[in-house]
This record gives structure tokens, sequence and C-alpha cells, in this order.
């Protein structure tokens, strides 16, 4: 699993969109519903329960959003520790 697609899957659910959280994301609609997809059949599950133009979130959906968020939240705070205590890239 990658980051990116935690994080596109975390910016659809804020934005209750695919295509707006793909334009949010700089990618097409259709790169981040792959990627949305390959995440899912990497995990084994499915995040989203899709009909026709609206997408709710399955109970594992639900998980992966409230966990999903705190560590990439983490991540942020993180990369954020690391700049201000002066690390650089030698």
């Amino acid at each position: 699993m990658l980051l990116k697609q935690m994080k596109y899957f975390i910016t659809i659910v804020d934005c209750h969109s695919f295509t707006e959280a793909a334009e949010q994301c700089f990618i097409s609609q259709s790169a981040i519903s792959q990627q949305i997809k390959s995440l899912e059949k990497e995990l084994g599950i499915r995040l989203f329960e899709r009909n026709k133009r609206q997408f709710s979130l399955t109970p594992a959906g639900e998980y992966f959003y409230r966990h999903g968020k705190v560590i990439l939240d983490e991540i942020e705070d993180f990369k954020g520790n690391l700049v201000g205590n002066g690390y650089t890239i030698d």
C-alpha cells in the first residue's frame, strides 16, 4: 500500500467526491479511481459501496478512514519535525 493511495482515499471521503478529490490531488478522475481499486485489491476488502454516481463507506472503509487519517497526520507532523529540527538531505 502506498501512502499516496491512502491520501487519495482520505481526500475522496473528505470531498464526498471522486472528481473533486482528483482535482485536489492533481490527477484524473480515472487515475484516482484506478488507485482506489488497486488499494482495495491489495487489502482484499471493499472500502466503498458504489451506487451509480454515489458512494458510501463500508464498515472497513470507515475503519480505514479513521485510522488512515491519524496515520497521515502523524506522518505530516513527523516530516515537519524533521525540517523544523534542521535535518537536510546531504
